[in-house]
C-alpha cells in the first residue's frame, strides 16, 4: 500500500479505538512525517535538541494521544503532524530561551524555495502566525501547511478545495505579511 492509498476506513477504524489501524496508518505515514520533521529541524539556527525519529515520536505521541481531533484524511493528518511538530519546537525553544535568555532563530524558506524573511525568532515567528490567525486564519492555516507540513500548492488547493491560482494569492499575501510583521516584531 502506498502512502496515496491510505484508503479512509484505516484513519476511521484508528479514530475509532482499533489500535492496530491506528499502527499500521504509523508505519506508512512515517517516512512523510519523518520528512516533515527533518524539513523543520533544518529550518532551526543554533543547537538542535532533538533528532527526527524523536520529533516523529513526540508528534505522533501527541497525535494519538488526543481523542477530540478529528481527521479527514491522509493531507489533513500530515497537516495536523506539521503543526504538531512546530509545536514540539516551539515548546523546546521557549523552554530554551527561559534557561539560557537567548532566542532561537530559523530560517523563514518555505521547501520550494520562497523566503518570508533571513532569519527571525521562533518565537516571534508564533507571535506573528497568532496575529495572522486573528487576522486572516485562512491565511495562517495556508502558511501552516506550506511552510511547516510542505504541502505543495495543489495539495493545500485539494485539501482546502479551492483553485491553485488562489492558494498562491493567499501564499504570497501571507508571507509579505509574516515578513513586515517579524520585522516589526515587538515581543
Amino acid at each position: 500500500m502506498t502512502v496515496a492509498d491510505i484508503p479512509s476506513s484505516l484513519i476511521r477504524r484508528w479514530r475509532d479505538g482499533d489500535d492496530s489501524a491506528r499502527d499500521r496508518l504509523f508505519s506508512i505515514l512515517y517516512s512523510e512525517f519523518a520528512t516533515i520533521a527533518s524539513t523543520l529541524l533544518r529550518r532551526q539556527n543554533g543547537p538542535v535538541s532533538l533528532a527526527t525519529s524523536d520529533l516523529v515520536n513526540e508528534a505522533v505521541i501527541r497525535i494519538f494521544n488526543a481523542s477530540d481531533i478529528e481527521i479527514a484524511d491522509r493531507t489533513h493528518l500530515l497537516a495536523l503532524s506539521a503543526r504538531v511538530m512546530r509545536q514540539v519546537l516551539l515548546d523546546g525553544a521557549r523552554r530554551r530561551n527561559r534557561q539560557k535568555r537567548r532566542s532561537l532563530h530559523v530560517t523563514l524558506t518555505d521547501t520550494h524555495g520562497g523566503n518570508l524573511s533571513d532569519t527571525a525568532d521562533y518565537e516571534a515567528l508564533e507571535r506573528a502566525l497568532v496575529r495572522l490567525t486573528a487576522i486572516d486564519p485562512d491565511r495562517a492555516e495556508i502558511v501552516e501547511l506550506r511552510y511547516f507540513g510542505g504541502l505543495t500548492v495543489e495539495e493545500i488547493a485539494i485539501l482546502k478545495q479551492v483553485s491553485a491560482s488562489t492558494i498562491k494569492r493567499k501564499w504570497e499575501a501571507a508571507r509579505l505579511w509574516l515578513k513586515d510583521a517579524l520585522e516589526y516584531d515587538i515581543g
